[in-house]
């Protein structure tokens, strides 16, 4: 055995306790790209008429999604339009007054009501001067007398009728009327609201991810009926152990690779939060070391990488952590 062979053997140990001192570099962590989602509801209960995409497909913002079927809200929007119509046709006419032809109508009620009541006044005062001196029964003048009364309130009645047919309808009145037309059109337009959510358009441009509720079954009220995700709009989240986060706070640019493009990305970080105690990293087997726990780091590209997919994997090396003193 050479001199240098002996030499190399004797420091192998020493080598070995070297490495061990300096700990191993840190392994590359791994993460999952993810983007927004977007469930599509409706607000009324119905059943799915009509789907115009299938998963997978790029919609563009605007686009008809769905069409959803439900009798009872196109009911209710004739019911409540026929209401307001006739709201508004009681208004105008109390703002128009009476016709002509029942203005006049109320003058012959009123001629033929003072007639009455001239002949009942002569009938009571030829009653009145024969009962005095006993000629008729106290009863026949007890029918003279309801006659001349009767005659006296249809006579008032009729000059009521002529007055109000003349002066039209009370400014109260009017302004109720107005204020049962307001009440209609809040509620013609709230129904109206709900009428458009039978057609489900795309509030985004992106893709359809799920679909949740297919053509012909039911779909209840605020239940997602499909997903669309937004690819523009995607990230990549990081599980980072607390000594590896020098170097990654918010605004710091890491080099991310994406292995299912095959590329390096660089991207900025945006959000570091803590994990649940459940996802904490605790050491083991070393005295006097605190237990360490996990962050949830969260970077995206500087500009939309459409290549990216919720789902994929995506890995980063981290900074080495400080030696311990």
């Amino acid at each position: 055995m050479t001199t240098t062979t002996t030499r190399l053997l004797l420091a192998l140990p020493f080598l070995a306790a070297c490495a061990a001192c300096a700990g191993d570099p840190p392994r590359a962590i791994t993460g999952l790209v993810d983007a927004t989602e977007i469930d599509v509801a409706s607000k009324v209960p119905g059943r799915v008429k009509a789907l115009a995409v299938r998963e997978g497909d790029a919609v563009q913002e605007g686009q008809a999604l769905v069409t959803i079927e439900s009798q009872e809200v196109l009911s209710k929007i004739d019911q409540v339009t026929a209401a307001v119509e006739a709201a508004r046709a009681k208004l105008k006419l109390a703002r128009h007054g009476a016709r002509a032809a029942e203005k006049d109508q109320a003058r012959r009620a009123l001629d033929t009501a003072r007639a009455q009541a001239e002949l009942a006044k002569k009938g009571w005062d030829r009653a009145s001067a024969l009962v005095a001196t006993g000629t008729i029964t106290q009863a026949m003048f007890d029918d003279a007398d309801f006659k001349w009364k009767a005659a006296q309130d249809q006579l008032a009645i009729a000059q009521a009728r002529l007055e109000l047919v003349q002066l039209g309808a009370r400014s109260e009145e009017l302004e109720a009327l107005e204020a049962l037309v307001r009440q209609g059109e809040g509620s013609l337009a709230e129904v109206r609201t709900y009428g458009r959510e039978l057609s489900q358009a795309s509030p985004l441009t992106g893709e359809v991810a799920k679909i949740l509720v297919h053509q012909g079954e039911l779909a209840a009220t605020g239940y997602p009926i499909l997903t669309l995700v937004d690819r523009r709009d995607a990230w990549v989240t990081f599980p980072v152990r607390e000594d590896l986060l020098p170097g990654l706070s918010v605004g710091a640019t890491i080099q991310v690779e994406v292995p299912a493009v095959r590329r390096t990305i660089a991207m900025t970080v945006f959000q570091v939060a803590p994990l649940g105690d459940f996802a904490t990293w605790r050491a083991t087997g070393e005295k006097g070391r605190f237990d360490l726990r996990t962050f949830e780091v969260k970077a995206r590209p500087a500009a939309p990488d459409l290549e990216l997919r919720p789902g994929m994997t995506a890995r980063f090396v981290p900074a080495p952590p400080a030696p311990r003193s």
